[in-house]
């Protein structure tokens, strides 16, 4: 059989963009991306989108782009272009940069170059691509080489052991597995071939022992890619080396006919510029698009083709660009579209959703007023200079002039149209015209019945035509006049009655579920009229104005919520409550978007809609949310379509104005379904970015209380949801209640308080659903040393010890004087009470004596006088020793060489005193003190009394803690051995064993003495 292909396809306009009604949104420089030349997409585990440029990786999570810097000791990637980015489990992503390869790590951002290793040199024009098949294996297609596969021992991508065998000599451009089979199809420039693994062979053109058509092909010569689509059909794009006109080839098979359907074989013209057909890309859906140079195709079933994305004028929100590099859908549906111009994405489904109608010939100063929706569905469009327009419900076009007849002037007055309205009983259609006029048309024949010019309307422009609940209509001017019309009275001129004249423009007549009639006026408030009396029942205006006057009383649109709350469109949305007169406003303030509310719809659930000065916005009056809706949810041109509206028989709303029609389908544009769990995105420490996955990791985050100003950064990962989306985040104990997010989607807090914390975040959609779970993020603030609990304890157990302390010292110093006072006590009681006692048997003896023995009564009072010396010398010895002047060496050491003096001088005995100048530093307590001295002052006593010295010497030293006096005499001596040591020499020994010390006394007879004294002193 022949073989016919389908090269260069091209596409069509349409007139209607709803049949096509793509919308590309565009990221670029202004929206984080480092480049517009953007190579690659590709989409992790946990939902982040990750984009290769020239200059890079990035990551996207809906909101913000993230590109990656690190610490010097990180090894981030080369800063090359990404040309592919694919999923290398653990965390790791495969980056392909021109011939390097590599694995980074979304962790710790941490890259590892991967070795190629080839037997042969790779040429140098070689292209470089990574296939994964089902099996996790990763393949290296190398165009102008062969291929090559990783080795996970070695860590390289190498040749020997392939799981699959290709043409020998063949380079490989790309591959495509089978799962269901178990085929490889291998693109390369020698062809096309296929490797069969359950018969461990490849087939191609000169071995094709199973007659494969597309094998046999010889034109295939380059093939670039290939797919199996759902159906089981085959998709194949080359290049047609044709001498006479080289061009890209679609090639699309069918193997089980052996045929190529006829669906994509319907145009067969070139282009005039360059084009290349490099990626297939086959949607959840079953949607083929194809991707290349200066070429985005995508299969229309509508069309039964493919339509050209690429336009020579494209409009708004057209992709703008000239390669599609990388096409790649998201798990959401979203196709991802890397271009040289930036990075676009579209939502396939939004084609279900909304739909756009772009009318030839209008413009600015024919916009449309009125959107009428037959009882046959028929959709009449009512403009201001271009008449009525009339479209299927499909909004394809229709013939029909109503205007024939007419001459040039009435054609101006009644083709310049500001409302429809179709008569519920005779199903005859009202037209409401410039000066007064009014016009009656048939819906079946679209002709004229009447031509009317009622002079109650004095020329004034009739803007506003409704029904009541008894069929009569009511009339709404320019001028302020309010006119009625029964349905029972003939259509002529006269059969109109004016029944208020409001003096101010009516911009809106509503008729709500009770039957009153509302009139929404020019600076005059809202009037509410009974149908029946034509009685004015309420009067709202200055309900309108804040409390500065600033609120405008301009009424545009009416909607009744229920019985007693209706929605009020003016400066703000107004919230009437009718029963209470009360009105909330919400303002751009609150999160309207837009400073005037212009048009108002409520659909079946009771939702408002609303075109404002900014475009389409909802509200959900029961959960109290606002959103806003633009090209990023597919809905373009909204701000256009100013002047009106139509709610249609199958629930969808539509809104017109300047040449824009628009409508969607209220409950396909909200989403139902609760939405995804937020995810915490990223982590930042004052400026800077923490790793968040080892953050997490962690089995409790605990932070230094310096590290206690900190931001959170989050997101849905959901690009179709992401801008339906409402964020609200807490710490309990830190936030009183839900804060809501700004648009980073962040939460940021500073200068935390030591202390335990959960922080919560989760989202809200436009119905006011919330993820099952929340999100929710433990961590400590430790609290700095001087707030810890062991400081505490250490500070309370130092209280207690220096209370204690304190109290120890002062019951010290009570025991030390109650001590001193016994002492004293004792020394005088031992000292003095002796002395007196012996003085006082002296005395006694000596007055018995004085007359008759006066020798022995002398003796006595000798004795009574030493005595008393004595008890004085020991009395100003306690004195001194207790006295605080005292209290240092110095004292001591005087005294010490003042009583040595006085005693050894008046025996004519020669004195040397050496101290050491440290002996004065030395600090003695007071009994140490007192020892000292009495053991020196008994030393010098005996030399005084019984050496027979000629000369005496004192030496105090201090060595290693010691304290040494040594006093030393050259008097007779005597024999230690026999010596009666009485009570002077045991005293000393006593002191100095009181004193922790040693005494030592050596001495000979004719020798001298000399008494060694070794006190410690720390």
């Amino acid at each position: 059989m022949g073989i016919r292909i389908l090269y260069c396809l091209l596409c069509f306009q349409a007139f209607l963009f709803g049949q096509n009604s793509y919308v590309f949104n565009r990221f670029s420089t202004v929206d984080g991306l480092n480049t517009n030349k953007v190579k690659c997409v590709w989409q992790d585990s946990i939902g982040f989108l990750w984009i290769g440029t020239e200059v890079g990786i990035q990551r996207f999570d809906g909101r913000k782009f993230i590109s990656y810097a690190g610490p010097e000791n990180y090894q981030l990637p080369p800063s090359l272009g990404v040309d592919q980015i694919l999923d290398a489990g653990n965390s790791n992503l495969w980056l392909l940069q021109g011939g390097q390869i590599g694995k980074f790590n979304t962790v710790d951002f941490h890259y590892t170059p991967v070795p190629v290793r080839s037997y042969g040199s790779i040429p140098p024009r070689s292209e470089f691509k990574l296939f994964i098949d089902s099996k996790k294996q990763v393949f290296l297609c190398v165009s102008k080489y062969g291929l090559l596969w990783y080795d996970a021992k070695s860590n390289a991508f190498v040749e020997s052991n392939l799981p699959i065998k290709i043409p020998r000599g063949w380079g490989v451009v790309s591959l495509f597995e089978d799962r269901h089979t178990g085929e490889y199809w291998i693109c390369s420039e020698r062809g096309l071939a296929v490797y069969k693994s359950s018969r461990d062979e490849v087939f191609h053109r000169l071995n094709n022992p199973e007659d494969i058509p597309i094998l046999n092909n010889k034109a295939i010569t380059n093939s670039v890619d290939f797919i199996k689509d759902q159906k089981g059909t085959w998709w194949l794009t080359y290049w047609d080396f044709n001498s006479h006109r080289e061009h890209p080839v679609l090639l699309h098979f069918d193997p089980k006919t052996n045929q190529y359907p006829t669906d994509t074989l319907r145009n067969h013209t070139t282009t005039k510029k360059y084009t290349v057909l490099k990626q297939i890309l086959e949607t959840r859906n079953g949607q083929i698009w194809i991707g290349g140079e200066n070429s985005l195709l995508s299969y229309d079933s509508d069309l039964k083709g493919f339509y050209q994305h690429f336009k020579a004028n494209p409009l708004e929100f057209d992709i703008r660009c000239n390669q599609a590099r990388h096409l790649f859908e998201d798990r959401e549906g979203n196709i991802w579209f890397s271009t040289e111009n930036g990075l676009y994405v579209i939502n396939p489904n939004q084609k279900d959703v909304y739909s756009l109608v772009v009318i030839d010939g209008l413009g600015l100063d024919s916009p449309v007023n009125a959107i009428l929706e037959t009882k046959t569905k028929e959709n009449w469009i009512g403009t201001w200079g271009k008449g009525i327009l009339f479209y299927d419900e499909n909004f394809n076009k229709l013939g029909g002039n109503p205007y024939t007849g007419l001459g040039t002037e009435s054609i101006t007055l009644y083709s310049s149209i500001w409302d429809l309205q179709q008569h519920s009983e005779s199903g005859h259609i009202w037209s409401a015209c410039q000066g007064g006029r009014l016009a009656v048309f048939d819906a079946n024949t679209k002709k004229a019945l009447h031509w009317l010019h009622p002079p109650i309307f004095k020329q004034s422009t009739v803007r506003q035509v409704k029904e009541d609940h008894n069929g009569n209509l009511w009339f709404g001017t320019q001028s302020g006049l309010l006119v009625k019309w029964k349905k029972n009275d003939p259509i002529t001129d006269t059969s109109f009655e004016e029944l208020h004249n409001f003096n101010t423009i009516i911009y809106r007549l509503y008729i709500d579920l009770q039957g009153r009639l509302w009139v929404g006026t020019h600076k005059q408030g809202v009037y509410v009229i009974d149908v029946e009396t034509n009685e004015i029942l309420f009067h709202f205006n200055t309900v309108f104005n804040d409390n500065y006057g600033i609120m405008d009383n301009t009424v545009s649109d009416i909607q009744q919520y229920n019985d007693s709350i209706f929605l009020v469109g003016a400066e703000a949305l107004n919230i009437l409550n009718i029963n209470t007169s009360e009105v909330k406003k919400i303002t751009s303030y609150d999160g309207l978007y837009g400073s005037r509310v212009l048009q108002l719809m409520l659909d079946r659930e009771g939702i408002a809609w609303m075109i404002t000065s900014n475009g389409l916005s909802s509200y959900n009056y029961e959960k109290n949310i606002i959103s806003s809706y633009n090209n990023l949810h597919g809905v373009i041109y909204a701000e256009k379509t100013n002047s009106a509206k139509w709610m249609m028989q199958n629930g969808e709303i539509w809104f017109g104005g300047e040449d824009v029609v628009f409508g969607f389908s209220p409950e396909k544009l909200n989403y139902k379904q609760k939405p995804p769990k937020v995810n915490i995105t990223d982590f930042k420490l004052f400026n800077t970015y923490m790793p968040l996955d080892s953050i997490m990791a962690q089995k409790e985050i605990v932070f230094n209380h310096y590290q206690n100003s900190f931001t959170f950064y989050f997101s849905a990962l959901s690009f179709s949801q992401q801008r339906k989306l409402q964020y609200y985040y807490r710490i309990p104990g830190v936030n009183k209640d839900w804060v809501k997010a700004e648009m980073d989607m962040a939460a940021t807090y500073t200068t935390m308080p030591s202390g335990k914390y959960t922080f919560q975040v989760k989202c809200m959609n436009l119905q006011g659903l919330e993820p099952d779970e929340i999100t929710s993020i433990d961590f400590r603030i430790r609290p700095p040393f001087y707030r810890t609990w062991w400081f505490m304890a250490l500070l309370l157990c130092t209280g207690v010890g220096m209370a204690y302390f304190i109290y120890r010292l002062k019951v010290n110093r009570i025991l030390a004087v109650e001590n001193l006072r016994n002492k004293v006590a004792r020394d005088l009681h031992d000292d003095m009470g002796s002395t007196l006692s012996t003085i006082n048997i002296l005395s006694s003896m000596a007055k018995s004596k004085m007359n008759s023995d006066t020798v022995t009564s002398s003796n006595y009072l000798s004795k009574i006088t030493d005595n008393s010396q004595r008890m004085m010398e020991a009395m100003d010895d306690i004195v001194w020793s207790i006295k605080p002047d005292n209290d240092n060496m110095h004292r001591v050491i005087a005294r010490m060489r003042e009583y040595a003096t006085g005693i050894l001088e008046a025996k004519n005995i020669e004195f040397d005193f050496e101290v050491e100048d440290k002996i004065n530093d030395l600090k003695l307590d007071m009994e140490a003190r007192r020892d000292l001295f009495l053991i020196f002052k008994e030393a010098i006593n005996n030399i005084a009394k019984y050496s027979h010295a000629k000369r005496a010497e004192v030496q105090l030293t201090y060595r290693d803690k010691w304290l040494r006096m040594q006093i030393m005499d050259n008097g007779i001596g005597f024999e230690t051995e026999k010596a009666d040591s009485g009570n002077g020499l045991d005293n000393m020994v006593k002191r100095a064993s009181k004193m922790k010390g040693e005494l030592k006394i050596d001495s000979n007879p004719d020798l001298g003495t000399e008494i060694c004294l070794n006190v410690p002193v720390p």
